[in-house]
């Protein structure tokens, strides 16, 4: 299994669990620096989109999360799950 694949299941674990998108972020975001991959908020953006049904423009408000290792913005833990909501595992990668 890739680094890329086991993050994506993990969210898809984390997400069928109930938790929120703030926890999920910051658990792929350890994942990330653990396999050595460079972070960029918008390959965690792009995990997201694998994992879960989550509109683009509401992936694009992570740059401004303050949680971000690169000094995030003004959004809140809370803003960003509701901006995100409910964590709907994708059950089949979109093609």
């Amino acid at each position: 299994m890739t680094d890329r694949t086991a993050i994506v299941a993990g969210l898809r674990r984390l997400g069928e669990e109930g938790r929120p998108a703030s926890e999920a972020a910051r658990w792929a975001m350890r994942e990330m620096a653990e396999t050595g991959e460079d972070f960029r908020v918008f390959r965690l953006m792009a995990h997201f989109f694998s994992a879960y049904h989550v509109p683009v423009e509401h992936l694009r408000e992570m740059e401004r999360w303050e949680g971000l290792s690169t000094g995030g913005g003004p959004l809140t833990d809370a803003e960003l799950d509701a901006i995100i909501g409910p964590l709907v595992v994708r059950e089949a990668r979109p093609s």
